[in-house]
């Protein structure tokens, strides 16, 4: 008596369905490698761009600080045969209300000393491919230039422009046809946050500066 035995249906994998199979898998972790680079480089773009703009927001709140803890603003002020000392500054009568101004001088009292110091708006240079940005100055005693330096990232920030309005009202201590009010300056700062491998941002900067000292001629003189 002869036993049949059943034929196995079990089957592997065919030689094209591995390969289909193989070839799949390395699209999707291709794909998905590609997806992770991308995630990791855009969160370093966005990690280098916060930066430049946290110490952009930095050296715009220093010079707010410079100046609002001054006094005695002026606006393009040259000084005595180009010295810039703090008794020729205080003897200077001009008005020194000025709007849309590129460049602003005050007497500066945030180290603790008495220093003249000048912020100067230096436009970007087509020629060179430098960015614009804005340059703080500071005199010695006998007048001179005794620092200079750039508050703002010369690399990766471009300051398009900047807007210096300075009002200067009569003291409060004065006596007759008096406009009383607080020294004050308005800055406006436009430009752009980046470089050529960061993403590029716009921004706007508007402040109001009020001088912090009680306007009285005793600052003045």
């Amino acid at each position: 008596m002869k036993f049949l035995k059943p034929k196995s249906k079990n089957k592997g994998f065919t030689l094209i369905e591995t390969l289909v199979s193989l070839a799949l898998f390395t699209i999707v972790l291709v794909i998905a490698a590609g997806t992770v680079v991308s995630v990791i480089d855009i969160n370093k773009r966005n990690q280098a761009i916060s930066s430049v703009v946290n110490n952009l927001n930095y050296s715009i709140d220093s010079m707010v600080r410079d100046i609002k803890t001054g006094y005695l603003y002026k606006c393009n002020y040259e000084g005595s045969n180009g010295n810039k000392t703090i008794s020729n500054m205080k003897a200077d009568t001009t008005t020194n209300t000025c709007k849309g101004n590129k460049i602003v001088d005050l007497i500066s009292t945030i180290s603790g000393e008495h220093v003249i110091v000048e912020y100067k708006f230096i436009p970007a240079d087509s020629d060179s491919g430098a960015n614009g940005y804005i340059e703080k100055t500071t005199y010695g005693e006998n007048g001179l230039e005794s620092g200079k330096y750039s508050i703002t990232d010369k690399t990766n920030v471009n300051i398009e422009a900047v807007s210096f309005d300075v009002t200067n009202p009569d003291s409060l201590d004065c006596e007759s046809d008096c406009n009383y009010g607080q020294p004050s300056v308005s800055v406006i700062i436009k430009g752009k946050a980046g470089s050529q491998t960061l993403e590029v941002s716009k921004f706007y900067v508007q402040t109001f500066i009020s001088q912090r000292l009680i306007n009285i001629t005793d600052f003045k003189h």
